[in-house]
């Protein structure tokens, strides 16, 4: 029995490991193709200056601002595995390796530039993209309908600095594309005195509208 619990730790721990090293890696190369895409827009944008700035929080989170949008890259530390009555777990590619399963994640949120500007801790942000990783560095999106549609099916879909860049830039689009809402007059037309003085930055504040998440692989 112990040699069985043995076995199943370092085999279980071994492949966590070195996925979670994969998914730094790409967490990384996603930060430079931000940055890449940065340096280009800023070029591109001489004659009218829009509001470009990559911000690295630590080894797990970066900012990427744009206009009145920012994206939050978030790289989460525990690797996951996919359920056997997941959408996903039922694929062909799947089916028959319980080690493809195991996945690392990166969690892209889009926040108004505001709310990070001003502090405003009740304004929400919205998850626009889930990106899960295997062992055979293939991926698959959650989110935004517009960008899981861009990319192929988990089997024929490995990591490429083409795919990257294909990304950043459809993340981008997503959250400038999604104009602000405002909020109905009855819903702002009473506030205490207390809200008064905490949120006078965000009195009547805008949310998002036009996110059409999916949040299943089409196999």
């Amino acid at each position: 029995m112990l040699s069985e619990i043995i076995s199943k730790i370092e085999k279980t721990s071994l492949l966590k490991q070195k996925l979670f090293g994969q998914v730094s890696e790409f967490f990384a190369q996603l930060e430079a193709t931000c940055r890449e895409v940065a340096l280009e827009l800023q070029k591109e944008s001489k004659n009218v200056p829009i509001p470009i700035k990559i911000e690295k929080i630590n080894d797990y989170e970066f900012l990427f601002r744009v206009g009145g949008d920012v994206l939050v890259f978030i790289l989460q530390s525990n690797i996951v595995r996919l359920s056997d009555d997941a959408y996903i777990s039922k694929s062909k590619y799947l089916k028959h390796d319980v080690s493809l399963r195991y996945f690392g994640q990166v969690l892209i949120y889009n926040f108004l530039a505001d709310t990070l500007t001003y502090g405003r801790l009740d304004d929400p942000g919205y998850l626009i993209s889930r990106v899960l990783i295997n062992r055979e560095n293939h991926f698959f999106l959650e989110g935004d309908r517009k960008i899981v549609f861009e990319f192929p099916e988990l089997k024929e879909n490995p990591i490429t600095k083409e795919k990257n860049r294909k990304l950043v830039e459809s993340l981008i689009l997503s959250a400038l594309n999604n104009d602000l809402l405002a909020p109905n007059f009855n819903d702002i037309m009473l506030i205490s005195y207390h809200q008064k003085l905490e949120h006078t930055s965000s009195m009547g504040n805008p949310k998002k509208i036009g996110f059409d998440f999916f949040a299943k692989n089409r196999e």
